[in-house]
């Protein structure tokens, strides 16, 4: 698989929040938070706890169950809220313009002892996808790999080797696919009337070109500037097969975007000129000031296959 690395950054106006293209939170959500900051918390999560937890905001569900719990000194249902919260989105971290020093520590405290099985969990998916061939295997270890860098598990002895295992199996997935593409057309013998087939120099590779790839309007209410990546898996039609967040923008817009990317069409990128699947990591960079104008800058780094 080849690796590309794209940088986009948005920079919206924070009248965009109410374009027609955007995507907006389920009334229900909007019911819950609503009755949040009316400090109606009970009420609030009466409602959370009704919502489907496999929902696209089943994240910020999490969030406020965590908050609403908080808020009326639940502490120990908090915790087992806040364990869920980072087994369902391992990058999330609470919001700081909605909580505490405090609450955020405790935050923190739970993280720590839930990431390490986390990590392992999800290198045991990996594998599993590696031993039946699955060509998405190297995106999964590329996430145990994003997941060891993490400040809470770097230090955890037990996951010391697992890098240098998990590197080991993502480069020999990437080997995988790229022996996997079909061969070149064989070239056609000279003498026989034809023109020979066009020669290209050998591991000349040519990334994806985004032929639609519209971004979403953001609904934070922050006037502020925000930052986070996407990690796209692109086949040889130029149709997004997978798409994660590697580093979490905000719940709200996190879920917009996954959910835009699967309309997101390229031009696939090739391989000495054969169609190859690729790897990408979008980075998207938002900023919601009133004084921002929109515009979209687009560069591109890759990566060995």
């Amino acid at each position: 698989m080849i690796v590309l690395r794209t940088t986009t950054a948005v920079c919206l106006v924070a009248m965009l929040v109410l374009s027609a293209g955007s995507v907006t939170a389920s009334e229900e959500l909007t019911r819950a938070k609503d009755l949040y900051r009316s400090a109606s918390y009970d009420d609030a999560l009466m409602v959370l706890s009704a919502m489907s937890t496999q929902s696209d905001e089943a994240v910020e569900v999490q969030q406020y169950r965590v908050l609403c719990l908080i808020a009326l000194d639940h502490r120990e249902e908090a915790r087992v809220a806040m364990a869920g919260l980072v087994s369902a989105s391992p990058f999330y971290r609470l919001p700081e313009e909605e909580t505490s020093p405090r609450v955020r520590a405790m935050f923190s405290d739970v993280r720590k002892s839930v990431l390490p099985g986390i990590v392992q969990r999800t290198y045991a998916d990996a594998k599993a996808a590696f031993d039946r061939k699955d060509p998405d295997a190297a995106v999964r270890f590329d996430r145990v790999l994003t997941l060891l860098k993490d400040p809470d598990v770097a230090s955890d002895a037990s996951l010391a080797d697992l890098a240098t295992v998990a590197t080991g199996f993502r480069d020999l997935s990437k080997a995988a696919v790229v022996a996997a593409a079909p061969p070149p057309a064989p070239a056609t013998a000279a003498g026989r009337g034809t023109a020979p087939a066009p020669t290209m120099t050998p591991g000349v590779i040519v990334a994806p070109v985004p032929v639609s790839q519209p971004f979403p309007a953001p609904q934070m209410r922050e006037a502020r500037e925000w930052d986070g990546e996407v990690q796209l898996v692109i086949d040889t039609a130029g149709k997004v097969l997978s798409a994660q967040m590697t580093k979490p923008i905000h719940p709200s817009y996190d879920a917009q975007l996954l959910r835009a990317t699967k309309s997101w069409t390229y031009r696939p990128g090739t391989k000495d000129g054969i169609p190859t699947q690729m790897m990408k990591q979008v980075v998207v960079h938002l900023d919601s000031r009133p004084e921002c104008s929109v515009r979209i800058r687009v560069g591109c780094r890759q990566a060995a296959p």
